[in-house]
């Protein structure tokens, strides 16, 4: 008994500790934090999802001590005034045509009372300064429904360079803002079924060395993807993985020469294309050249580089102007160009040297060229890091330089 009682007395220290802490730590999860697999074949798929720990951590809204809740990996907020849940989503790869059916097999639940979960602060504009603001949504904070109602929803079908994906979002909470309790699905098994399709993932025309490992690495379920020998396919399709969109200027195309030759070295198919041979310097013509490249040559392009600055005349290369939503200035993106189906996501990596004249193309060319061909081999170059800023007190620049210096000096040891 005294054994017993010691051990109690022990356990009872221990979550006192804990709870001073605001550190909940589950011990006998099913799996690791996070979603993982647990079986896939081409009809279906079964996932694991628990949480190993997670934190409340008090906050002070308005004179209010309010919680909010912090889960590893998970850095973004809820939406404006809504209880301030994590949750995470993960792409998951379906065959071809088909629609993706959610079902959740088993889970496993805490409950927490007298919980007040604060709100999500609006996100503020970078001209913005003082402090963030909170308002919590009043339609939700009055009603006596768990919020959110589905904890584990299921995207509408879409596309990754050609591969058929569905966005499995799980929010592991759900939260009741009258009576203060919080449910925590610790555990939850899912099984994802797959409708229809012809049982095969991805379109292997898309597929090359260079995207394989971005889709590997978005995918959750990547294995399905059929294994491809990029070595052995054959020598006469058409097309390019690499395209140089450049003015119809005879310095132009010399730089741009320069690049092709480099590249094909490197064993990367490439070629040139000025914007008069393409239809014209319009971001109509522009767009309906990268499109049917995409969808029709046999070797799609896996980049685009646009050699020249921003501009509508002959020594520019066109795009797409947008009104920004907060009332900034009008900008300009190629994202248009690199997104083809229409869902903001690239479909081509694009890049663009802002190059004007001759001078400018030297520079910038030669640069990336030596670095290329001459990467540093001194290990002190990859340990010591630099990050630069623009200063400016009124916008976020430093806080974002700031951000990624912290995180290359305290997760990557740099």
């Amino acid at each position: 008994m005294k054994k017993i009682g010691l051990l109690l007395s022990i356990l009872i220290f221990v979550i006192n500790v804990a709870a001073l802490q605001n550190n909940i730590i589950f011990a006998d999860s099913w799996t690791s934090q996070g979603l993982s697999i647990k079986e896939h074949s081409d009809n279906s798929l079964i996932l694991n999802y628990s949480i190993t720990e997670f934190q409340f951590d008090e906050i002070d809204i308005d004179n209010e001590i309010l919680t909010n809740i912090l889960l590893p990996g998970v850095f973004l907020p809820n939406d404006e005034g809504l209880p301030n849940l994590p949750g995470s989503g993960r792409y998951l790869a379906i065959p071809q045509g088909a629609k993706a059916e959610l079902r959740i097999l088993d889970y496993r639940t805490e409950r927490y009372s007298n919980l007040d979960i604060a709100p999500a602060p609006r996100i503020p504009l970078d001209t913005e300064t003082g402090p963030l603001e909170y308002s919590k949504n009043r339609d939700v904070y009055s009603s006596s429904i768990n919020y959110p109602e589905n904890f584990i929803q299921l995207s509408e079908p879409s596309k990754l360079r050609g591969v058929d994906v569905v966005m499995l979002g799980i929010t592991p909470f759900q939260y009741n803002p009258v009576s203060k309790e919080l449910i925590v699905y610790r555990d939850i098994e899912i099984e994802i079924n797959f409708i229809g399709g012809n049982r095969y993932f991805g379109e292997d025309r898309l597929r090359n060395r260079w995207w394989d490992p971005i889709l590997k690495d978005t995918i959750l379920n990547s294995d399905v993807l059929p294994d491809l020998d990029f070595n052995n396919r054959e020598t006469t399709r058409d097309g390019a993985e690499y395209v140089i969109i450049c003015p119809d200027d005879v310095t132009f195309l010399a730089w741009a020469d320069s690049i092709k030759a480099f590249r094909q070295k490197q064993g990367i198919s490439t070629m040139i294309v000025t914007t008069t041979a393409l239809g014209g310097n319009t971001v109509a013509a522009i767009e309906t050249y990268v499109d049917n490249a995409y969808n029709n040559w046999s070797t799609p392009p896996a980049a685009i580089l646009l050699l020249g600055d921003y501009g509508t005349g002959t020594s520019g290369i066109n795009s797409q102007i947008y009104t920004h939503p907060a009332g900034y200035p009008d900008f300009v993106s190629d994202n248009k160009f690199a997104d083809v189906d229409g869902d903001e996501l690239p479909d081509i990596v694009f890049a663009r040297i802002t190059a004007n004249n001759e001078s400018q193309l030297e520079t910038m060319i030669t640069k990336f060229l030596d670095y290329e061909r001459n990467p540093p081999t001194d290990t002190d170059f990859y340990d010591h890091p630099i990050t630069a800023l623009g200063w400016q007190t009124t916008r976020w620049f430093q806080i974002c330089s700031e951000t990624i210096g912290g995180f290359l000096n305290n997760e990557l040891g740099k």
